[in-house]
């Protein structure tokens, strides 16, 4: 890693992106590894219903938190210089994805894992 790496972005910054990195990991581990477990007790699902196709999604989504997590531990730790530029994209992608998302979907939904998800932007904010 070469100095001018290390000037463009401080050591908090690249930190806090590990961390979250790690929480990706975690989220990615929940998602599948304690799928049902997350789904009926974390994210209060009623499995009597579609169960299957509500499985298989938390846990495609958790596919994706390892990929999330592995590349922000890897961007942390080898691109240093992007870290600024990822943690503007991550909220903008959020916030869009719920734009699309709600057009369709009921906001009166009470998901367990929106906390979580609502202090991982604000982070990046």
């Amino acid at each position: 890693m070469n100095a001018t790496t290390e000037l463009d972005c401080p050591k908090f910054a690249w930190v806090i992106m590990t961390l979250l990195g790690c929480l990706d990991l975690v989220r990615g581990i929940m998602h599948t590894v304690f799928l049902e477990y997350a789904a009926e007790n974390i994210m209060g699902l009623d499995l009597a219903v579609a169960r299957d196709d509500q499985l298989l999604l938390l846990g495609t989504f958790g596919i994706s938190n390892y990929l999330t997590g592995m590349i922000l531990i890897l961007i942390a730790m080898k691109a240093r210089n992007i870290v600024q530029y990822v943690f503007l994209v991550i909220p903008v992608s959020y916030l869009w994805g719920a734009f699309l998302i709600s057009r369709v979907a009921s906001s009166s939904a009470r998901l367990g894992g929106l906390p979580m998800m609502q202090v991982y932007i604000a982070v990046c904010i």
